[in-house]
């Protein structure tokens, strides 16, 4: 009897401790993110990854790895990568990112639904319990949600978009939001709220006109049915933002509108023994990172760029890592160079003291939770307006690679690692992030049960069926002027005839003058006060 006891009393501990099964039965779900760069698609393997250890099956339909290896997950290739061959400094030099997509997408839709093995995927799309496709220039995806009724999720890698925000009605003021194609902070000033509004206005008609119909119509010769892919968007049941309020600043955001920022953020751990050893062996003077993340290939850094880098490297203290693809290049001797490195596992070494990097989303995220201070180099996309939040907040220093110089780069680090506000900044932002009571990516898996369990549209807000124009009371402000005119109208006249009946022309004329100009300076206070 005594050891039944104990044996029952060791059962109930372990089922106290151990966290029992998911509320959730196993799920199927397909995600979709045909065209995507390699720190994208990192993304959405993260999710994945999470998802099939709550015991879901993942699809995933991908241009390339990587993709978790895990029994439960099926990777569908689409036959496009070109992304992963792009140079952003091309990108950047030419800027005709418009002009790529607008080659480039309808390319990808013809090969993707001549392809068997998505086509198969598509006649059994059914058969899931949920889709998640990336909201980043992925319409060529929605061909799958014709005919489904679960749930449509959106997992946005670049965070906020204002365009992304409006499509289920949360309309954030561009005079709070900046666009992604904007080098601004989200505290702008008047010239810059001017630029960012006609920035957001723009890009929506540029990208529908450049790459949305030339898109549509090569999807509508394999799907004649398929309706414009920006009506699409509205049907979404949740958006899954990546981003932080720690990290990109508060937004107002609506209950299907969920924040899953630093998904990839996770504690370090042991680092290879070589790569420990350099770390181990820098001293005091400690250890500065370079890497430019995964989708640009350091050796293609232009030369005059990569000159001025390595000479400032050899003049500093510390001792140097970077992540370089091995081309034969020669390094300074305080200089050590790697083709991959566990970035979060470095970050997190007791001697890491600046990380160089372009200042990608899941770069600069990772460097803020392991509380290290930022040298931002920006190259393109949505880098420029992640280092302009970054600097403002004094959480590292942004340079310009057409301004690099030996002596910036040296004076830059040389002021990271002794001016202690950089650091105690960091610092802060990563004890508010690791002391948050859940993960980014256990949020996510969370929202993506919550929504599969128990349907699609109740979270929707009902402003996202009124337009723009009902959105702002435009139409409400031109009813209340129309009346106020109206009713002003009456007056005067009611008043001119009683001036006629009691007063002479001239003084009734001086008296109706008085009292018009009242009035109509009431009108317009009256439409100034309820435009506020």
């Amino acid at each position: 009897m005594k050891v039944t006891w104990f044996t029952l009393t060791v059962v109930a501990l372990l089922l106290l401790w151990f966290p029992g099964p998911p509320t959730t039965s196993a799920a199927n779900v397909l995600m979709l993110t045909p065209i995507a760069s390699r720190s994208v698609r990192q993304l959405f393997s993260t999710l994945a990854r999470g998802l099939v250890d709550r015991g879901h099956h993942v699809t995933i339909v991908s241009c390339g790895e990587p993709v978790p290896h895990h029994p439960n997950v099926t990777h569908v290739l689409t036959p496009h990568s070109a992304l992963d061959q792009m140079d952003l400094f091309e990108v950047r030099e030419s800027g005709a990112v418009f002009k790529l997509w607008m080659k480039a997408f309808p390319a990808v839709a013809r090969e993707m639904y001549t392809d068997r093995k998505v086509m198969e995927l598509w006649h059994h799309r059914t058969d899931f319990d949920a889709i998640i496709v990336n909201s980043a220039a992925n319409e060529m995806a929605f061909p799958f949600l014709l005919d489904i009724k679960v749930p449509f999720i959106t997992l946005a890698p670049t965070g906020t978009e204002p365009l992304q925000l409006a499509y289920l009605g949360n309309f954030v003021s561009p005079a709070a939001l900046p666009s992604v194609v904007v080098h601004y902070d989200d505290t702008l000033s008047l010239w810059e709220r001017l630029v960012n509004t006609l920035a957001t206005v723009a890009i929506r008609y540029s990208f529908r006109r450049t790459v949305g119909y030339p898109l549509a119509n090569a999807l509508r010769e394999f799907f004649p049915n398929l309706p414009d892919p920006f009506e699409i968007y509205p049907n979404q049941s949740l958006s899954l933002l990546n981003r932080h309020h720690l990290l990109d600043g508060a937004i107002p955001l609506l209950p299907n509108q969920v924040e899953v920022g630093c998904m990839n953020c996770q504690p370090a751990r042991p680092l290879p023994e070589e790569v420990a050893e350099w770390l181990d062996g820098a001293g005091e003077a400690g250890v500065v990172y370079f890497s430019l993340g995964s989708f640009q290939n350091a050796s293609r850094i232009p030369p005059k760029y990569r000159e001025a880098l390595f000479k400032a490297f050899a003049r500093l203290p510390h001792r140097v890592l970077v992540k370089f693809s091995d081309d034969g290049s020669e390094f300074p001797s305080n200089v050590r160079s790697f083709t991959w490195l566990p970035q979060q596992d470095i970050l997190g070494h007791k001697s890491m003291r600046v990380f160089i990097t372009h200042c990608g989303k899941h770069s600069a995220a990772e460097a803020l939770y392991h509380g290290v201070p930022i040298l931002g180099l920006p190259i393109t996309f949505d880098q420029p307006r992640t280092c302009a939040r970054m600097a403002r907040r004094q959480e590292g220093i942004v340079l310009q690679w057409e301004e690099l110089t030996v002596e910036t780069i040296v004076n830059s680090v040389y002021e990271l690692t002794n001016n202690h506000k950089y650091r105690d900044r960091v610092v802060g932002v990563s004890r508010r992030m690791k002391a948050q009571k859940e993960t980014g990516l256990n949020r996510a898996i969370w929202w993506v049960e919550y929504i599969i369990d128990h349907g699609k549209d109740f979270l929707r807000f009902s402003g996202a069926e009124l337009s723009l124009s009902q959105y702002l009371l435009l139409d409400i402000l031109g009813i209340i002027v129309v009346l106020t005119a109206i009713i002003g109208g009456i007056f005067i006249f009611l008043a001119r005839s009683v001036l006629k009946v009691f007063w002479p022309s001239s003084l009734s004329k001086a008296i109706l003058s008085t009292v018009f100009t009242y009035v109509v300076y009431n009108l317009l206070l009256l439409v100034l006060i309820t435009s506020q």
